[in-house]
């Protein structure tokens, strides 16, 4: 079966680092961290172990940050020399179970949740954060233990049962699940943005700025959009596709970066301050701003943009060492939270139970509030990773939002029996749900957006009726002009390793 792994040896990660800021095919070169390979299967390493046989998996920012060996080994220096699968964006059906699996059977459709933790380590007794089911805050996910074999970027992955979180049945279809397989790849990128917005959820009336307009800032546009619909959300954004798909989902205003410290005045209705050598802030500004980019001066920015008592929640993590001027935090008391991926979320927020961030993102997308499979654009086979992760990184030129390996349109030929069991089944408008403060909000898709989404997709996928039928002439027909393209692309000049949040810079 295929399968990718990345080897962040320091000796792999500094020739690749040096040489990809001249030649982008260093990143897939013998010697880059990333390796995609037609490995024999392995068996279940534990009892309490499944097979899982992938069928669509999505490219995060993180993802080609490690690709391009863009890291700090300073700040990363637990990843150094250790063996990763790359992916953890994955929908998929279960196809094998151990002896001692008890929630899971053969035939489940399944994403991928958390990175091993004390549960799936056998560690007794587990650290604190396990013991309160923050399985992202693990004390002790590196404590040696049975190794997770393939991730998303693999025809199959093998994992503990623990690690996966089981789509609900669907109540009007029982025996299907209740989300599309589109919709349940972007179940994890959507809870990264549920749990963010949730560490601060903004009130009423309260004005919200989303630095980044990448897959994790627009999901966060519409997490926001969807419990606050009376707040005044504007969004910064890069480039002119993002302005626009921004605008689409409900953005009140766009920050663009040059003059944004003006503009951040004028649409806030604050006083721009700036001393002889200091560098300016805004007196007043927002309540509350997202940070997805996650850089030194997108920091900086964010502290210089919030009120006095506002807050700013930086999203995700950074795998280089910032350099900050944290003057504001004390000066005029700004919050600074961190959230990293997703957890436990007290939901609804006026009750005192806690829920999974999956089972809260789930019960959104379902009821339509949440709509993140129209942020996917772009469709390959994982044979054409190349393609595929160049797409992703020259956004600008592709208007690349989120790029998804489709298993449906492997080559048959290439290798056999790894399709999928399970046809696809088409997306459904899902029924309204009422929420605390959003009571009448509904996400409405209007016909330009979907005739955006298609266009941009139509190159990379049969029409999903007959995908399955097709997929072997599919790669046949576009062999030869991927090929020229990918040539040219390796020709072209790069612009420099990527950030650790390439997908939303």
């Amino acid at each position: 079966m295929w399968m990718s792994t990345l080897d962040l040896d320091p000796k792999r990660a500094i020739v690749t680092s040096l040489l990809g800021h001249f030649w982008r095919g260093a990143y897939f070169s013998s010697f880059a961290p990333l390796q995609v390979q037609n490995l024999p299967r392995r068996p279940l390493p534990a009892p309490d172990w499944v097979r899982v046989r992938n069928r669509l998996a999505g490219i995060c920012g993180s993802d080609l940050a490690l690709i391009a060996a863009d890291v700090d080994p300073r700040v990363a220096a637990a990843l150094a020399g250790q063996q990763l699968y790359p992916g953890h964006e994955v929908v998929g059906e279960v196809i094998e179970v151990g002896d001692a699996v008890q929630t899971l059977q053969v035939g489940d459709t399944v994403v991928l949740q958390y990175a091993p933790h004390c549960l799936t380590l056998g560690v007794q007794p587990p650290c604190q954060a396990c013991a309160a089911g923050d399985y992202n805050l693990c004390e002790r996910a590196y404590q040696p233990g049975p190794a997770q074999i393939g991730s998303g970027w693999s025809e199959e992955m093998l994992v503990h049962e623990r690690q996966l979180f089981q789509l609900p049945e669907s109540p009007e279809k029982p025996g299907e699940p209740l989300l599309s397989d589109e919709q349940a790849v972007m179940l994890e990128p959507t809870a990264v943005a549920l749990h963010a917005v949730l560490r601060c959820p903004p009130q009423p009336d309260e004005r919200v700025l989303i630095i980044g307009a990448g897959t994790i800032g627009l999901l966060a546009l519409q997490v926001v959009r969807a419990l606050a619909p009376q707040a005044v959300v504007g969004v910064m954004a890069r480039h002119a596709f993002q302005v626009e798909r921004a605008t689409r989902l409900g953005a009140s205003h766009i920050i663009y970066p040059q003059d944004r410290y003006r503009e951040v005045a004028r649409v806030t209705g604050a006083e721009l301050v700036s001393g002889p050598l200091g560098q300016p802030i805004v007196m007043g500004g927002y309540d509350v701003i997202y940070d997805t980019v996650g850089q030194s001066q997108t920091i900086q920015d964010a502290l210089r943009w919030t009120r006095a008592g506002g807050t700013v929640v930086l999203v995700g993590r950074s795998l280089h060492r910032l350099h900050l001027d944290l003057t504001p935090v004390w000066s005029r008391e700004v919050n600074l939270l961190g959230s990293l991926t997703h957890g436990q979320e007290y939901w609804p927020p006026e009750q005192p139970g806690r829920h999974s961030t999956f089972a809260v993102a789930c019960e959104l997308i379902a009821q339509g509030l949440l709509a993140p499979e129209q942020l996917i654009t772009h469709r390959f086979a994982l044979t054409d990773y190349r393609h595929a992760l160049s797409t992703a990184m020259r956004r600008a030129q592709t208007r690349a939002i989120k790029v998804i390996f489709d298993y449906a349109l492997q080559p048959a030929l290439v290798v056999p029996n790894v399709r999928a069991s399970r046809m696809r089944r088409r997306q459904t408008a899902p029924a309204p749900l009422h929420l605390p403060h959003a009571a009448s909000t509904t996400v409405t898709t209007s016909p330009e957006a979907h005739m955006d989404i298609e266009s941009e997709t139509e190159a990379f996928a049969p029409p999903p009726t007959s995908r399955r039928a097709s997929a072997p002439s599919h790669d046949v027909t576009n062999r030869s002009s991927r090929a020229l393209e990918l040539e040219r692309e390796e020709e072209e000049p790069t612009p420099g390793p990527c950030s650790e949040r390439a997908d939303d810079a």
